[in-house]
């Protein structure tokens, strides 16, 4: 047995399938002859009451998602994927060997003051390459390091701003197909292209 309560909350009705001994009170039982029909409208669902039975159904209307709460989940969704993207870091080619350094907040201060000394005039400063032992490298391998990083972190950085700017623009349908690492609506691409271009 179907029964469904008549009254409906944000637009949807509460189900139970079963063996009842009494109908609970503000339900309806669904006759066996409407019970496909019903279960395929479940929970939106337009019904015809009388005398507690239910004697015809209809598919109800669908309410909208509410697209505010969508796209800050999207938008949050993005900016940690952004974050976690940053963090992993990036390839290296220095002068006598390749690798990869990650970017934590800590790896970031620590590269930012390597860079530093050797802008002041150090010909090497310690660092480490993941996985790898501190070692000092030449001013030219720190510079190659620091650059590295900061291109690394420009591109994840408007990328991200380019898919949030998408995010805010969309439709709710549109918000699933945005995720990190898609490809960017024509125009959107296009103007990240020219700020990295301008910036390398």
């Amino acid at each position: 047995m179907l029964i469904i309560e008549i009254s409906a909350t944000n637009g949807a009705h509460r189900n139970q399938t079963g063996s009842f001994a009494a109908i609970p009170e503000g339900w309806a039982e669904v006759p066996a002859e409407l019970e496909a029909d019903a279960m395929g409208y479940l929970p939106y669902i337009d019904l015809t009451v009388s005398n507690g039975v239910i004697t015809a159904v209809a598919q109800g209307a669908i309410p909208e998602p509410d697209l505010s709460a969508l796209r800050a989940t999207k938008l949050s969704e993005l900016s940690a994927a952004c974050n976690s993207a940053i963090v992993a870091g990036c390839d290296v080619t220095l002068s006598a060997t390749t690798g990869h350094i990650s970017l934590t907040d800590e790896d970031q201060i620590n590269l930012t003051t390597a860079v530093g000394a050797v802008n002041q005039g150090a010909e090497g400063y310690p660092y480490h390459l993941d996985g790898q032992l501190c070692a000092i490298y030449p001013a030219a391998d720190i510079i190659a390091m620091g650059e590295a990083a900061t291109a690394h972190k420009l591109y994840h950085t408007t990328y991200c701003n380019h898919l949030m700017a998408w995010a805010r623009r969309a439709t709710a349908d549109e918000l699933e197909g945005i995720t990190y690492g898609a490809t960017l609506p024509a125009d959107l691409a296009a103007n990240m292209e020219a700020i990295l271009n301008a910036m390398g």
